[in-house]
């Protein structure tokens, strides 16, 4: 059957221990993030105005990575300032910017990705590995933040009911003190997830897409009334971007690196099959949009992607 929108995160079903806990881990909230965190929600380390984080985690931007128009770029001593339009926050130190259309007078173009090593909410600093003149075409930049693990509860100190409270999501408030929240950073781990479009009408993701880095979203192209997370039953609402994949992905193929998940399979999808057995439930049906894929962590916090 046709497979209809209703995404619910990144639900684990493999990995190195055993279900139901496989490999979780404590992680602290801060008592004072207002912003929900949902169960099967990717996180990200907090940071604070400079980029720098903070030891506690924060869910992580549904919006995919944006492109950032930069008005300059300076090279000192192989050491690079680009600035750019104010954000609402610092990049994390960490993460990989990207950058495309670049040329340099003299010294060539610093298009590729590099390394955030500070930053703030105008300028990222990088560095790089030969001398360049002061004129450029500035062209633009993208940045891609690794995610910490995937979310799966938290327990806390309930003002209202004056008791520990355990929850499969953090309500963005109630807590005395900080927050324990519990996430999976399992390198090995894999989840099932839905697949939807922010951009275009969605279409089924085949075979052809597994190997492919991919992004997360909540906002659907055609789908209305979506939220960011469902706080009646506390389960995410992202899915799987198919507007990500390498194809259409900010900054390039070579930006395409730095997505946050690699397709591993589609869901339930024997080989050799004609059909998939479980094609009459929903999100089972690979011939249909909305599909379900098994994906691993690809720019993650644990994997041995390049480090500062």
């Amino acid at each position: 059957m046709a497979n209809t929108f209703a995404p619910n995160g990144f639900q684990q079903y493999s990995g190195t221990g055993s279900a139901p806990t496989y490999e979780q881990v404590t992680v602290a909230i801060a008592s004072g993030n207002s912003t929900p965190i949902f169960y099967g929600d990717p996180v990200v380390q907090a940071t604070n105005s400079t980029g720098i984080g903070t030891g506690y985690i924060a869910q992580a931007s549904g919006s995919g990575p944006t492109a950032l128009a930069v008005s300059g770029i300076v090279v000192t001593a192989g050491v690079a300032v680009a600035t750019f339009t104010a954000l609402s926050a610092a990049p994390a130190v960490g993460s990989t910017v990207v950058f495309t259309g670049t040329s340099f007078a003299t010294g060539g173009g610093i298009n590729g990705a590099y390394q955030i090593i500070a930053s703030s909410t105008t300028t990222v600093t990088f560095n790089v590995g030969s001398a360049y003149s002061s004129t450029l075409t500035f062209g633009t930049a993208t940045v891609f933040t690794p995610i910490a693990g995937v979310f799966v509860g938290c327990k806390y100190l309930s003002t209202a009911q004056k008791r520990p409270v355990w929850s499969n999501y953090w309500p963005g408030s109630d807590a005395n003190g900080d927050v324990t929240g519990y996430i999976i950073t399992d390198p090995n781990a894999q989840f099932i997830v839905q697949t939807a479009n922010s951009n275009t009408t969605a279409t089924a993701v085949g075979l052809s897409s597994v190997g492919q880095n991919i992004g997360f979203n909540y906002n659907d192209y055609t789908a209305t009334g979506e939220t960011n997370g469902n706080t009646a039953n506390g389960l995410s609402t992202y899915f799987a971007d198919q507007y990500t994949l390498s194809a259409n992905g900010l900054g390039g193929y070579a930006a395409n690196n730095y997505l946050p998940f690699r397709i591993i399979s589609l869901a339930n999808n024997p080989i050799g099959a004609t059909t998939n057995p479980l094609s009459s439930i929903n999100g089972y049906d690979s011939t249909t949009a909305y599909n379900k894929i098994v994906v691993g962590f690809n720019n993650s916090m644990p994997r041995a992607l390049a480090g500062i």
